[in-house]
């Protein structure tokens, strides 16, 4: 399998965008998530009222399933399939980023280059921390905003970055913290995009 590792990213300087009207809901999809970051259930469980709050406004709703780590006796097995198009995995991850760096990776969405698409998506809690102390910002939020950025990436098949909106590949610390108007969603061709790909999945898959 040919893939590639796509990244979004925080540094100084970006754009808003403009606000879209939220649909109802048209399709759904399942996160298994690998809490290898031991993250707190209260903060995780935040985060996930945010990543589907973003996805609400686009008409796609999430399904969460807590997956069992080593170390851990909390979760289920998550040994089932995985169900093409409806099925995504999240890994949680707590790792020091390279000292000196000025653009930070939160997180990697890994697609197949030839089939235009992916299911396993990694979001890194030590970054996502630190610059939501820095810019005086809620790590549950952050770190939702995150997670809905990189399911974006799976479910759009495609590693592009816009100039506007949640898939933009850079965020400022004054769009975290309130002080640059940002916003925080899926452009309407986005959403609409999302959900005819999760309409033709799942006509394929009955």
């Amino acid at each position: 399998m040919k893939a590639a590792i796509y990244f979004m990213s925080i540094i100084l300087g970006a754009q808003a965008a403009t606000l879209n009207a939220a649909p109802r809901p048209q399709g759904a999809v399942s996160i298994r998530t690998y809490n290898y970051a031991a993250l707190p259930a209260a903060t995780l469980s935040e985060s996930r009222a945010e990543a589907a709050h973003i996805f609400r406004q686009a008409g796609i709703v999430l399904e969460w399933v807590e997956c069992r780590v080593p170390g851990s006796i909390d979760g289920a097995a998550c040994t089932e399939p995985l169900l093409v198009g409806r099925d995504l995995m999240l890994r949680l991850v707590d790792r020091v980023p390279t000292a000196g760096a000025r653009v930070v990776a939160l997180g990697e969405s890994m697609l197949d280059r030839e089939q235009r698409g992916g299911v396993l998506m990694t979001v890194d809690v030590f970054p996502v921390r630190a610059i939501a102390e820095r810019a005086s910002a809620a790590v549950s939020i952050l770190l939702g905003r995150a997670i809905a950025h990189e399911i974006g990436h799976l479910l759009l098949a495609s590693p592009e970055h816009p100039r506007l909106g949640l898939m933009r590949a850079l965020w400022s610390h004054d769009e975290l913290r309130g002080a640059k108007p940002a916003y925080w969603g899926f452009s309407s061709r986005e959403a609409a995009q999302m959900r005819e790909t999760l309409r033709q999945l799942t006509r394929r898959a009955d």
